[in-house]
């Protein structure tokens, strides 16, 4: 069982909202065992269906997309902070704005939960510039229903989930897919060079139980692995 270290969690925003008292409480539990454990943990938390919905109606009027995109930030960083309150007093009550506000709460011993930063990067890409400037030992994306990373769409005929996968195999799972605001799904291109340059460890999992968190980032064979 792997002990100590530091891990960036990522959240896809819907399993956050609609919120739910007994998933932030069980988040805040899992949270705090890893604290206990000594790692030292941050997070990032989508904006999920409550920015796809502002970003399709804004969308339909012709809204630019650099603009949709600040929908999505708002979003994201109003789920963000309803779990920086569930997890208060072991993150402060707000949202970093910046990567080094960020930094300096994580340094402090506290979890900094992030949502959005600037228009063009996911959640996604966040949680990996997040993890590189803190020197994560693991980034963790959190699905809603999906338990890893699939040849083809989940739950299709003929596609089966791949435990351990290279930065080049994903890469080429996600090759082609739109990049726009509110429609980042898996994971993107801009993220994803930023696991390469830093040489993460990336691993995707079902979040719907936050408990999974833990299984994940002690090494319990939980999830879809992506290494060098």
């Amino acid at each position: 069982m792997r002990k100590g270290g530091s891990a960036v969690i990522k959240f896809s925003g819907s399993l956050i909202y609609p919120p739910s008292a007994s998933y932030l409480s069980e988040l805040r539990e899992a949270v705090k065992a890893l604290l206990d454990e000594g790692w030292r943990i941050a997070v990032v938390v989508g904006g999920g269906e409550v920015a796809r919905e502002y970003i399709t109606t804004l969308r339909a009027l012709g809204v630019p997309e650099s603009l949709l995109d600040e929908i999505g930030i708002e979003s994201a960083n109003l789920n963000a902070l309803s779990v920086a309150l569930a997890l208060y007093p072991l993150s402060p009550p707000t949202v970093p704005r910046d990567l080094r506000e960020a930094v300096r709460i994580s340094q402090e011993g506290l979890v900094p939960v992030l949502g959005g930063l600037q228009p063009g990067q996911s959640t996604n890409a966040v949680a990996a510039v997040l993890a590189e400037a803190i020197k994560a030992d693991l980034l963790v994306n959190l699905l809603n229903g999906v338990d890893g990373v699939y040849t083809g769409r989940p739950g299709e005929p003929g596609s089966r989930k791949i435990d351990s996968l290279t930065y080049s195999q994903l890469e080429e799972i996600i090759s082609g897919k739109e990049q726009v605001a509110g429609g980042y799904e898996l994971f993107d291109r801009v993220a994803l060079e930023i696991i390469k340059r830093s040489r993460l460890t990336l691993v995707f999992a079902d979040g719907r139980n936050p408990a999974v968190l833990v299984k994940v980032i002690r090494g319990e064979g939980v999830g879809s692995w992506v290494r060098p």
